[in-house]
């Protein structure tokens, strides 16, 4: 009856998950700038949906729960349309969610 609910969360997500809480945060006050309405009136919501998406992947993936991870991959490939049809594509703007998703797909397995 007195069972663990300790996860064994590998170090690498510790650190993704961790990174992407403090990204979160740090982007909230970016909605509220001018040069954010200046992109857009569609820009500032977009913004606070990535914001949002962000937490919940991130929360998930700490979870060590799989929806974490295929929301993760889901929000990427929206924000990836978003920045070619924005003529703001790069390869580093695929570079690190890339890596993220290779890290966690590794721990996939383990995830519930």
């Amino acid at each position: 009856m007195n069972q663990s609910t300790e996860t064994n969360r590998p170090p690498a997500i510790t650190f993704i998950c961790s990174v992407a809480f403090v990204w979160a945060s740090l982007s909230i006050p970016l909605i509220f700038f001018s040069s954010s309405k200046a992109i857009g009136a569609w820009y500032p919501p977009y913004l606070a949906f990535t914001v949002v998406a962000s937490y919940a992947s991130a929360f998930g993936i700490w979870s060590m729960r799989k929806w974490g991870f295929y929301a993760y991959v889901s929000f990427n490939v929206i924000n990836q349309v978003v920045l070619i049809s924005m003529s703001m594509w790069s390869l580093f703007s695929i570079l690190i969610p890339a890596i993220v998703i290779g890290v966690v797909y590794t721990n996939l397995k383990s995830m519930k």
